[in-house]
């Protein structure tokens, strides 16, 4: 029978992962000769949600079992990684074992799960009916990490994905692997854009390597599994990896458009509007931009993290029509922090210049308030020019505009990877 397992929140911060448990459970399926309907999956959640585990990512595997009972099923996979779970303030372990008949419900809570806050006990009630009509078990209805579980089981079958590969410590957080910043920039030079965000060259620092306690050493991103598993070979020492399909770098975070009055807490959305005011600079150098549509305004933040991003606010102007994509916080109001900003049309900037002299041609000055104009050269003063309107060029041109690498969320696409599409054929081996 076609059996899809769901896994979430088992990070915490003394070195918990999620992704770790679910190379455990794909290492353990593989010895029991499962058939894979397709690669593990790690599946990036709405990023702006309050109650989210590091990165907010989830996996889920797709087998065919020879199994009679999902229960059985279940608990012998709680057997597995149960010793590996560890009891911590911040985590609340969430498994779910389902039937293929249950990943269409399920999908209803991924598609949510992506841009939303969706509430536990919605996912509760609907699992529990799942639970009845036999398409779901469920180990304990307790733990919060059953929303992340239960829409990486409705992320089947991913649309839109990438690759990454995975690889760990092999004495878990004991023995830590350490890897030069040279081999992830000899990478990065082999093999962009197929493999990317693996080194920033701006902060001189790998993009592939965790900054908390884990036992992950590092992960290679990508659009090709076969040059992802190949890229291995460039590191000594590398013996337990995985390779995983994922929703990564496919801004599946920002597909739902909003009006600005339908903006709620914790929403990940674009808003389409036009500019109100010029960009304000705030304490810190983070910019300020007001958005305004047919339905109302919002205060657009532009954080000084976000590296070029913030700069390209700088350059906006009143009038100018832009979509922002972001994240929607509850602070002094709605505010939307922004991930990405689209230029639609730039307003032209119209400069207020005083006239030229009519005898000689030079830009004649202020004469005093109601006293018209003076020339500096031939001293011709006169009150019948006015000021001339001339436009001035912009330096902001229509186009897609997104922050620094250093501040690449999950779901952000890459620059260099825009507009490629992912392989599709595996490699012969995925797992080690």
């Amino acid at each position: 029978m076609g059996i899809h397992i769901g896994l979430d929140d088992a990070d915490s911060p003394h070195g918990g992962c999620t992704t770790y448990l679910g190379y455990l459970l794909a290492s353990h399926l593989r010895h029991k000769n499962a058939e894979f309907l397709d690669l593990p999956y790690l599946v990036r959640l709405n990023p702006n949600v309050p109650f989210k585990t590091r990165g907010n990512g989830a996996v889920s595997l797709h087998v065919r079992l020879d199994a009679r009972d999902l229960c059985d099923v279940a608990w012998e996979l709680v057997s597995v990684i149960e010793h590996e779970v560890e009891t911590h303030g911040k985590t609340s372990p969430g498994l779910i074992v389902a039937s293929s008949e249950a990943v269409g419900a399920l999908s209803k809570v991924y598609e949510r799960a992506l841009s939303e806050y969706v509430p536990l006990s919605y996912v509760r009630e609907l699992l529990e009916e799942l639970a009845r009509r036999g398409e779901v078990c469920v180990p304990s209805l307790r733990g919060r990490g059953l929303t992340g579980s239960a829409a990486a089981i409705g992320a089947f079958k991913l649309r839109e994905f990438t690759y990454e590969v995975l690889v760990y410590s092999p004495g878990g957080l004991r023995a830590k692997l350490v890897i030069s910043d040279e081999v992830f920039k000899e990478v990065d030079r082999k093999y962009r854009p197929y493999i990317f965000a693996t080194y920033d060259y701006a902060e001189k620092r790998a993009l592939a390597t965790p900054r908390s306690i884990t036992p992950v050493v590092f992960g290679l991103r990508g659009l090709n599994p076969r040059l992802l598993v190949d890229a291995l070979s460039m590191f000594p020492g590398v013996n337990h990896w995985i390779l995983y399909k994922t929703n990564q770098a496919t801004f599946a975070h920002l597909r739902v458009r909003k009006n600005v009055s339908s903006l709620r807490p914790y929403d990940s959305a674009v808003v389409e509007g036009r500019v109100n005011g010029s960009p304000q600079v705030l304490k810190g150098g983070h910019i300020k931009v007001t958005l305004c549509d047919h339905t109302g305004c919002i205060d657009a933040m532009f954080y000084r993290e976000t590296g070029y991003l913030r700069h390209v606010a700088r350059l906006l102007r009143s009038g100018d029509l832009v979509e922002v994509g972001g994240g929607v916080v509850p602070r002094f109001g709605l505010t939307l922090n922004a991930e990405s900003l689209r230029v639609i049309s730039a307003s032209p900037e119209i400069l207020e210049l005083n006239p030229l002299c009519p005898v000689c041609g030079k830009r004649m000055k202020s004469a005093g308030r109601g006293k018209g104009f003076k020339c500096p050269r031939c001293g011709l003063r006169s009150r019948d020019p006015a000021k001339v309107r001339v436009q001035h060029a912009r330096h902001l041109e229509p186009g897609l505009y997104l922050p620094s690498a250093r501040a690449y969320r999950h779901l952000t696409r890459p620059k260099e990877a825009l507009g490629l599409s992912p392989e599709e054929k595996l490699p012969d081996t995925w797992v080690r």
